[in-house]
């Protein structure tokens, strides 16, 4: 997958059905948090992915990034296991995956607050995408980690 930025790239970011199998899903963050982040099997695969929404970004018909969105009341939708593969980080993935994200979760009715625990390393990133870190440093699987909070698109704090 190496000089994918000189190649054309056919970018899909799909919100997978209920029921649709979220194998390529499981082997991202497999790949991600419990290969390269050292991150339990127990502690990834926690059992919640039945209430999620499961988001899957294929490059060229290739599984590249994935994340789920809860949401635990009416107001807040939650995002939880964002994750690039390594070969396709530096192509902006993410960011596309978190724009689609952030417009889904804020067109749902009632919808106030988008939440997340963002890796500490990784602050800025979602700083850029609107998301304001509050509270204390916590660790999460052993990995330093913030909240952060940022309203829904159309909507002012």
């Amino acid at each position: 997958m190496r000089n994918m930025t000189e190649q054309a790239l056919t970018i899909q970011i799909s919100k997978l059905p209920a029921g649709a199998s979220l194998e390529d899903c499981f082997m991202i963050r497999r790949k991600v948090f419990i290969e390269e982040q050292d991150v339990s099997e127990e502690e990834e695969m926690d059992g919640l992915d039945d209430q999620a929404d499961q988001y899957l970004l294929t490059v060229n018909g290739n599984p590249a990034a994935t994340a789920r969105v809860r949401f635990p009341d009416q107001h807040k939708g939650k995002v939880e296991r964002v994750a690039v593969l390594k070969e396709f980080r530096g192509l902006h993935l993410g960011e596309k995956l978190m724009e689609r994200i952030i417009e889904d979760i804020s067109v749902r009715e009632g919808i106030r607050e988008i939440l997340l625990a963002a890796q500490t390393q990784v602050i800025g990133f979602y700083g850029k995408l609107g998301f304001e870190a509050f509270g204390e440093e916590f660790l999460d699987a052993n990995i330093p980690h913030y909240w952060m909070t940022r309203p829904p698109l159309g909507r002012r704090k």
